[in-house]
């Protein structure tokens, strides 16, 4: 079967997967993160306390994400897009140890608030990533890509988020993000 010049099969050639891979990774971080936290919190609201505030690590997460998705154009320009992702992963991945780490509810916002930061970047660059490293006539074929990656995400985050807190380890689930993060 031959493959015809311009379509997805042949754009995907000589490391156009992994390119996609890599965007899609981003997307999964972040989307996969909120149902993940949302279904350890009661254990991790458990062991540091903290109940009354428990909307707020959704709530900074969101606001994160939101600020750094309106920068994100901006962080490319200025650093180009590997560089802006790299950056982007790390900050991310900084969030989670916070998050990780945290002794009682304050540091957790503040993971909560970096790892939002984080996310937010890595979404946003990834549409970013989509439209310039991928010929006009593919990007609807990348961002459904990226949609179902977004919605594979809204099934596993959960039961990834259960396995965690059903074996107490609540922090593990945060390190396992921040370790993807990483290899990101």
């Amino acid at each position: 079967m031959a493959v015809r010049e311009g379509s997805l099969m042949a754009a995907m050639a000589g490391g156009g997967w992994l390119r996609a891979a890599l965007l899609c990774a981003g997307v999964w971080l972040h989307a996969a993160d909120s149902l993940l936290v949302a279904t350890m919190m009661p254990t991790a609201i458990a062991e540091i306390g903290g109940l009354a505030y428990i909307s707020w690590t959704v709530a900074l997460y969101v606001l994160g994400s939101i600020v750094a998705g309106a920068a994100s154009g901006l962080l490319s320009l200025r650093l180009g897009l590997r560089n802006a992702m790299a950056m982007a992963a790390l900050v991310y991945a900084l969030g989670c140890a916070v998050s990780a780490l945290a002794p009682d509810m304050a540091g957790m916002l503040a993971g909560r608030l970096l790892q939002g930061l984080g996310g937010g970047w890595m979404v946003a660059l990834s549409h970013v990533g989509v439209t310039r490293l991928f010929p006009a006539a593919l990007w609807p074929q990348l961002l459904a890509l990226v949609a179902g990656v977004w919605g594979a995400s809204a099934l596993v985050g959960p039961l990834v988020g259960g396995a965690f807190a059903e074996a107490g380890m609540w922090r593990g689930g945060f390190w396992a993000f921040a370790g993807q993060a990483l290899l990101l």
